[in-house]
């Protein structure tokens, strides 16, 4: 577990020493948000009812940003190699490389999720909900993207191939946590299904995931 926590948190000094931190995807997902009413117009109703899909969407984008630094800056340099001879394993390696990144970098978004639901028109418990459910996302997202950077690691320009790769799989968790904010709004009794299926989905890719990543980054390094 100590390695573990020491890797965390070398991930989450680099994420803020050489992306800024939180400050890229806060900015982005806090434009897309800001931008969106522009495209579909000043209704209050609308933007209420559409804000849950937005900000999924929007979260999407923010996670996708830093996927290809994740995996493939440690590729080029050689850190990967030295990992796979660590005593840890690749894949309780991976989680706490992955997740100590996604900590650092996407923390803000559940609350400028929770202000963005209040701009959009929507009511404080629903906004809360929305909030909720992206938080409860999170870990699904973050996970699925490393592992698409870990398959396309020191493949140049790899960001369209991660994100063809990483966007059918985060399909399932946004459609459920957008639904969990859109049935808050409603005041439909299965809000807190959905936020608990976002959940679920988080959990299993935490157990799931670190070992596809260990096995792309196995096959990356041959």
């Amino acid at each position: 577990m100590g390695g573990m926590g020491a890797i965390f948190w070398r991930e989450a000094r680099l994420a803020w020493a050489g992306g800024g931190g939180p400050a890229g995807p806060a900015a982005f997902f806090l434009a897309a948000i800001t931008l969106a009413p522009l495209a579909i117009g000043p209704d209050p109703d609308l933007l209420a009812s559409a804000g849950p899909g937005l900000m999924a969407f929007a979260a999407l984008l923010s996670v996708l940003q830093s996927a290809e630094r994740l995996y493939g800056d440690d590729f080029v340099d050689g850190t990967l190699d030295l990992y796979a001879l660590l005593p840890i394993g690749l894949p309780l390696l991976s989680l706490a490389k992955t997740l100590g990144q996604g900590v650092a970098t996407l923390w803000p978004l559940p609350v400028i999720a929770l202000l963005g639901g209040l701009m959009y028109g929507v009511p404080l418990v629903s906004s809360l909900m929305l909030a909720a459910s992206l938080a409860a996302a999170i870990p699904a997202l973050v996970l699925l993207a490393g592992f698409a950077g870990a398959l396309a690691a020191g493949v140049r320009r790899s960001g369209l191939l991660i994100a063809l790769i990483a966007t059918p799989l985060m399909v399932p968790v946004l459609i459920f946590a957008a639904g969990a904010g859109r049935a808050g709004f409603e005041g439909d009794e299965r809000a807190l299904a959905n936020l608990g299926l976002t959940a679920a989905i988080s959990l299993g890719t935490i157990a799931l995931a670190p070992f596809g990543i260990a096995g792309a980054i196995r096959s990356r390094l041959g």
